[in-house]
C-alpha cells in the first residue's frame, strides 16, 4: 500500500529512502533497534535535505516533509531515551525568549 502511496505522489528528490528510514524509525517497536533507526533516519533526511536546498525552487512542500520528519524523530528520541535539548541557550532565561 505504501509503494502505491509513494507512486502517485512523486517527490521531488529520486531517493525516496528517506520516507522509508523514517517510516521504520517511528514504527520501530524494538528499543535495541529504535537508536540505530532514529539515526540512519536522520541522517537520511539530512543528506536529502542537502542535495534539495538551492537546486529544486519546487521541492518547498517535500522540504517541509523533512523537517516535520526530523523534529518527530527528535521528539521520539526525547521521549523514548529520556535525553533533552535546552530550550533556550546557556545563561538565556526562559522570560527571554
Amino acid at each position: 500500500m505504501l509503494n502505491k502511496i509513494l507512486q502517485i505522489r512523486i517527490p521531488v528528490t529520486t531517493n525516496i529512502s528517506w520516507q522509508e528510514l523514517y517510516a521504520a524509525a517511528m514504527l520501530e517497536l524494538d528499543r535495541a533497534n529504535l537508536h540505530a533507526r532514529i539515526e540512519t533516519a536522520q541522517a537520511a533526511i539530512r543528506q536529502a535535505l542537502e542535495e534539495l536546498t538551492g537546486n529544486h525552487p519546487e521541492a518547498g512542500e517535500e522540504m517541509h516533509a523533512m523537517d516535520d520528519a526530523l523534529r518527530n524523530l527528535r521528539t521520539l528520541q526525547r521521549v523514548e531515551f529520556r535525553t533533552s535539548t535546552p530550550a533556550t541557550s546557556p545563561g538565556q532565561s526562559l522570560a527571554e525568549g
